[in-house]
């Protein structure tokens, strides 16, 4: 027989670092919630059938589908309430209150139902017109419990896709037609180096790995943070963000938890590396400085009338214009202005309709951005030199650009024209050459271009070394592509730089484990010496 003593401590050493049951069992949420839907939804479905078809009675399938039902709504419920515990933070948002207490009290109707339905059962076994008369009540309490599921399933939607994950797409909103302007303005933009580094450094790193759960769309947690006030709202002891405070802050804490800790921020893939959770922790140091959001923030109506009625996330009305809204565009270095013609919007609105129809995808980079990801893979016929117009009206407001496989030449690369904004261009597999990457110019923010089986040589290595940004070039089945060639883009950028030139030899392509030992039965036999 074990000791007490021993099983006191089994106990101990389980709930300090065992397995989280109870956070497990909260996660069979997703999973069971739809027994209860579904069989529901049928049950309802098959005698209101009964109905339509106008037979008597009540469907023997109604009891065993109410009760299957049933009992799974209560399984579900539980973890759901278990769920919301451990996942939402005791999260009081409305979306969740309703899921939960609306699926709550269903449960208890589909309950009541199952009694109802075994009861009303043996009645109508009896025969007899109030046994009948009981079946209609019956049914229309069911397609009230049914239209309660359905509603219950909606808000349980919202909140794992965002809210509106539906409806947006049953009743999309309406778009508001702009008319182009006359006559172009323009407006500057001046932030502090502080408000400069958030956006350019910290921003982005949110807008990668934390506003597809703490966003416009989804609050996890009771959390938003793409604006200002969202961010600080309520009182300053439940902010995850303490300005001045990085090693106090909730933010700092869950990103710099081990990826095995189910707390850990973001919840999935590998997690920020050293150098972002650096950068936040500046940002925080240095106060939080965060350019007020127009969503619900003062000065909102001077930021809209600034840009037409949008006005840029994040943005105040003192550090926002039509330039801002347009194009997403700050000032990166020093307390430097921008200045951005208004009419830009107009035409790249207009470019990207063109494209679509050629079967370009167009889309914004992020949900509150207004760069733009362009993938031009999929046109039929494939894109090529005669859609250069299109593309240059973009270029100001394009992050990303992917022309791989298009019929994009150097002449058409030639008309594109200035891209400040751009990130990652793809040319591989065009006839793109050292000619077109010369015409393209300085591309300030590029950090990554693919050039397989382009055309381009070693003449490119200048225009290369011109790119301060550029971190990563891809130049498998090019000309480049070899030891003498890759040096000599090295050494082009320099010594200092930290550029990876990509070819054939893709370090990511070779085995990581050590070789194996070769079997001795197999190796040929050594050969006696003479």
């Amino acid at each position: 027989m074990v000791p007490h003593s021993d099983l006191l401590g089994l106990v101990a050493i389980l709930a300090d670092g065992g397995p989280d049951i109870a956070r497990a069992s909260g996660r069979l949420h997703p999973g069971v919630v739809h027994f209860p839907i579904a069989l529901g939804l049928v049950a309802v479905l098959v005698e209101w059938w009964r109905v339509a078809s106008r037979r008597s009675g009540m469907s023997p399938l109604t009891l065993p589908l109410l009760a299957i039902a049933a009992a799974s709504a209560v399984v579900s419920t539980a973890t759901g309430w278990v769920n919301a515990a451990y996942e939402y933070g005791g999260d009081a948002s409305e979306t969740l209150n309703l899921h939960r207490w609306i699926g709550t009290g269903t449960t208890v109707v589909f309950v009541a139902l199952t009694w109802w339905c075994w009861t009303l059962s043996i009645e109508l076994a009896k025969g007899g017109a109030a046994a009948m008369a009981s079946l209609g009540s019956f049914r229309w309490a069911a397609l009230v419990g049914g239209a309660a599921i359905g509603f219950t399933g909606h808000l349980g939607g919202d909140l794992v896709h965002g809210k509106g994950y539906i409806a947006e797409v049953l009743f999309p909103p309406a778009k508001a037609v702009e008319e182009p302007k006359e006559t172009e303005t323009t407006g500057v933009v001046s932030l502090s180096a502080d408000e400069q580094f958030f956006l350019s450094d910290v921003r982005p790193i949110f807008e990668a790995n934390c506003f597809e759960c703490h966003g416009p769309r989804k609050q996890k947690g009771g959390l938003r943070m793409d604006t200002k006030d969202w961010l600080f709202n309520g009182e300053e002891a439940d902010w995850s963000v303490l300005p001045g405070k990085a090693a106090e802050s909730l933010l700092v804490h869950r990103v710099e938890l081990d990826r095995a800790d189910p707390d850990a921020m973001p919840p999935e893939g590998n997690g920020l590396n050293t150098d972002e959770i650096a950068k936040i922790r500046r940002w925080i140091d240095a106060g939080a400085p965060y350019p007020e959001g127009s969503a619900g923030a003062g000065g909102a109506g001077e930021a809209s009338a600034a840009t037409g009625g949008t006005s840029a996330p994040g943005i105040s009305a003192t550090a926002t214009n039509a330039a801002v809204a347009a194009l997403g565009t700050v000032a990166i270095a020093g307390n430097s202005s921008v200045e951005i013609p208004a009419s830009i919007r107009a035409k790249a609105e207009a470019a990207s309709k063109a494209l679509i129809a050629r079967g370009v995808l167009v889309q914004p980079l992020a949900a509150d951005s207004a760069l733009l990801d362009v993938n031009a893979t999929r046109a039929d016929p494939p894109l090529g030199d005669a859609d250069a117009a299109l593309l240059a009206d973009l270029a100001p407001v394009v992050a990303n650009l992917n022309l791989a496989k298009s019929a994009i030449t150097d002449a058409g690369l030639a008309q594109i024209g200035a891209m400040p904004n751009l990130e990652r261009l793809r040319l591989d597999g065009t006839q793109a050459g050292d000619a077109g990457l010369s015409a393209l110019g300085a591309l300030p923010r590029l950090e990554s271009i693919n050039l397989v089986g382009s055309k381009v040589t070693v003449a490119s290595a200048a225009w290369i070394a011109s790119q301060g940004a550029l971190k990563r070039v891809y130049v498998w089945q090019t000309a480049v592509d070899n030891p003498e060639g890759i040096k000599a883009l090295m050494d082009a950028r320099g010594s200092g730089a930290k550029l990876e030139v990509i070819g054939a030899d893709l370090p990511l392509a070779q085995p990581k484990t050590p070789p194996m030992p070769e079997d001795p039965a197999a190796a040929p036999a050594e050969q006696p010496k003479q």
